[in-house]
């Protein structure tokens, strides 16, 4: 079995170690592919899995999260008769954004290169003996798969990386390669439509309820009484996660909850405190619902007695 990278690992590498990571399997330079290749509807696998695969299969876990400039969703699928997870999908969407919150498309495009770069990196052997350029071009500016016939692929373009798994060769190769093509043929987008990033309409708030002047305060006081606060959005869509990051160790992050009607979206995040008096820093991140590409705000909490 080839070791796998953490489902949550976010490694680091520059743009020039990227690139000669990818050109030593053959890939693309940067700057060279002109596809306007994007994915969809990976936040929802459980929802569509047995219409594109077929009812004998089915999610056995998964999650979608969302941090600072990136999204990850991970699927683990299991087939009838099967005991264990013969399939797991690892999707990383890339959304960093200029000073406007606009998405910067060159900027994902290498954050992109750098991920893949560091699912190639991520065990200890040569390169060459674990990867080689893949077959799947029509997916993706990038393809790269398991240079032994193993059962793994990853495809990348746009913002978005995509690994394809079978955990313990369970399945035929043909098999693995009819799944795979499948779940890439209903996610990808071949329309060059835009990319956007949910949009915060007001927020954040303690209270939706209360009389809110400004509709994007910068700074919240928060009193600490049982050590729970609240902070409310308002957004232009559905997302499919939240989340939200602190500097050091005052707040820490609970859980999510969204409301979507006809005319809104509200999503509270529920955050515990740590009875640390003082300003901290909390970034509230928001993943599409469709997408997963992200946006991210910063707000000041000050909490007092």
């Amino acid at each position: 079995m080839y070791p796998q990278m953490s489902p949550t690992a976010m490694f680091h590498s520059t743009d020039d170690a990227a690139s000669e990571t990818l050109r030593v399997i053959g890939l693309p330079e940067a700057g060279t592919t002109t596809s306007s290749i994007t994915y969809s509807n990976w936040a929802h696998v459980r929802e569509w899995i047995n219409e594109v695969l077929d009812d004998s299969w089915c999610v056995s876990s998964g999650c979608v999260g969302v941090g600072e400039a990136t999204a990850h969703a991970l699927w683990y699928l299991k087939h009838k008769g099967n005991s264990d997870s013969p399939l797991q999908i690892k999707v990383y969407v890339q959304s960093p954004t200029d000073a406007d919150g606009v998405l910067d498309m060159a900027a994902s495009r290498r954050a992109t290169r750098r991920c893949l770069a560091n699912f190639i990196t991520s065990t200890d052997a040569p390169i060459q003996l674990i990867w080689t350029r893949g077959e799947l071009d029509e997916f993706g500016e990038y393809s790269v798969r398991y240079a032994d016939g193993g059962r793994c692929i990853i495809v990348a373009a746009g913002q978005t990386v995509v690994e394809i798994w079978n955990d313990g060769d369970s399945l035929t190769a043909e098999t693995f390669e009819d799944c795979a093509r499948k779940l890439l043929e209903h996610t990808i987008r071949r329309d060059g439509l835009p990319m956007t990033v949910p949009i915060i309409k007001r927020g954040p708030f303690l209270s939706m309820t209360a009389g809110n002047q400004d509709e994007h305060p910068s700074k919240l006081l928060v009193h600490n009484v049982d050590g729970r606060f609240s902070l409310y959005f308002e957004l232009d869509k559905p997302i499919a996660a939240a989340n939200a990051t602190t500097e050091g160790f005052a707040y820490i992050f609970d859980k999510y909850i969204q409301e979507v009607t006809a005319d809104s979206v509200t999503v509270e995040l529920k955050m515990l405190t740590r009875s640390v008096m003082g300003s901290h820093v909390v970034k509230a991140h928001f993943a599409d619902s469709d997408t997963m590409v992200s946006r991210s705000q910063t707000v000041e909490i000050e909490v007092v007695e």
